[in-house]
């Protein structure tokens, strides 16, 4: 006698997280569900004028510094860190170090930076008259507007 049930078959863990399944109804219901649903907003926004301000005050990416704070971390996973059991170096070590160096590479030399202003934006001008005498403007945004940047 064959099994003629529509339930998935024994191939999917009980444990998986996943809901997408082509398998049965519940996983193309899921999937369908998935894709309509509207993306979370990031925790916390940042105002514009302390993005302007702060940026400056960043010290960029330094490779050295962000694998030293991994080496550093890395005792809470219970890890040994040093010179200890060795007769030279840890390579570990040395090796967190050229992983590092080579993300922020990557980062800083191909990463790309798109910005978008949407339109609707309140924008002000301040500009030079006939006279000499500044003129200033009001408006507003009526297309999107694309920038692109890069990460240092």
């Amino acid at each position: 006698m064959s099994n003629t049930s529509c339930k998935g078959g024994s191939r999917q863990s009980s444990s998986s997280s996943s809901n997408f399944s082509l398998r049965n109804l519940n996983g193309i219901i899921n999937i369908i569900l998935n894709v309509f649903k509207i993306p979370e907003q990031p925790a916390e926004l940042i105002p514009p004028p302390l993005i302007m301000l702060g940026a400056a005050l960043r010290p960029g990416l330094s490779a050295k510094s962000i694998a030293s704070r991994i080496i550093s971390r890395q005792s809470e996973a219970g890890r040994v860190t040093g010179d200890v059991f060795a007769s030279g170096p840890n390579t570990e070590e040395t090796m967190e170090l050229i992983r590092i160096e080579e993300i922020t590479n990557a980062l800083k030399t191909e990463a790309v930076v798109n910005i978008v202003v949407p339109p609707g934006v309140p924008t002000a001008t301040v500009g030079v008259g006939n006279l000499g005498a500044p003129v200033i403007a009001n408006g507003f945004t009526t297309g999107p507007s694309v920038g692109q940047g890069i990460i240092s």
